[in-house]
């Protein structure tokens, strides 16, 4: 009897040292989890506003590896492309559309931009800055409703390079919102793929594949980095920077310097770029860890 007593008191003992140990297990986790949302100074060698082209509202910026220079949209519908040194190039008046993002797809160098409203991506001609294509973006995922026809819109758009893909690779997509309830229109990235190679059909339709839900409101930009392999999202309200793998992982959260970030880009040689609705290209030598 004494034994069976001695067992169950042991028994007792081990499950409440295994739940002392899971629960410090569990708030370990939460104190990284913390840690890790806990935005931090972003690293950086401020550079300078590079600005020389008079651009109304900037609204999004991409560096093209093969012309060595920056595309910027405005929301006026205007696409610039200029140097690093905030030289001009040469500019183009799109129709006046609401465009809100630029990229480029390294491998053909295609330029595309993506239009509030209406949800669409251009295709451009980095030579000419003519429309060769536009790609309509299905505003649904699965019967849902993703993309708010009349809300506040996409904003922000890069391209994800991929040789195994199809039609090349997908790009990914913001969508502002200024709340995170239920009840309000997602603050969401997606992944679009549209018919690059399959298609060449001057008007097609791009379909989201998947869409993550953020944290955070107020996606105003979006950018790829090749060599981390992760996107970096901004948010202008909050002046951030988050750095996310494609499954959703949250890496690092940066706050920015500046104000009215509308788009972030790199070049590959360690410089950042910002473009402010201000009117500023603010250059930065990156700093973050590799």
């Amino acid at each position: 009897m004494r034994y069976k007593k001695t067992m169950l008191l042991f028994c007792l003992f081990c499950v409440c040292a295994f739940l002392v140990y899971l629960l410090m297990q569990i708030e370990e986790a939460e104190r990284k989890k913390r840690a890790l949302n806990t935005p931090v100074e972003l690293p950086y060698t401020w550079e300078g506003d590079i600005s020389k082209a008079q651009i109304a509202e900037p609204s999004g910026i991409t560096y093209h590896p093969k012309r060595k220079t920056l595309f910027v949209v405005d929301d006026g519908g205007f696409i610039h492309e200029i140097r690093p040194d905030g030289t001009d190039i040469q500019s183009k008046n799109l129709q006046e559309r609401d465009l809100e993002g630029v990229t480029t797809n390294p491998a053909t160098g295609l330029v595309y931009a993506v239009v509030e409203d209406n949800e669409s991506i251009l295709e451009i001609n980095p030579e000419t800055l003519t429309i060769d294509r536009e790609f309509i973006i299905n505003r649904t995922f699965e019967d849902k409703i993703l993309l708010k026809e009349g809300g506040m819109g996409v904003e922000g758009i890069v391209f994800v390079p991929d040789s195994s893909h199809k039609e090349g690779g997908s790009f990914w997509i913001g969508n502002q919102s200024d709340s995170l309830k239920p009840d309000a229109e997602p603050s969401i990235v997606c992944e679009v793929v549209v018919p690059l190679n399959s298609s060449k059909t001057k008007v097609s339709e791009g379909n989201i594949v998947r869409y993550l839900q953020m944290d955070f409101v107020d996606i105003s930009g979006l950018s790829y980095d090749t060599q981390s392999d992760y996107l970096m999202i901004i948010s202008d309200t909050t002046n951030l920077l988050v750095e996310m793998k494609r499954d959703g992982n949250q890496l690092h959260h940066y706050l920015l310097p500046g104000n009215d970030q509308e788009g972030v880009t790199l070049d590959g040689l360690g410089y950042m770029y910002i473009a402010q609705e201000s009117g500023q290209i603010i250059k930065f030598a990156d700093k973050r860890l590799r």
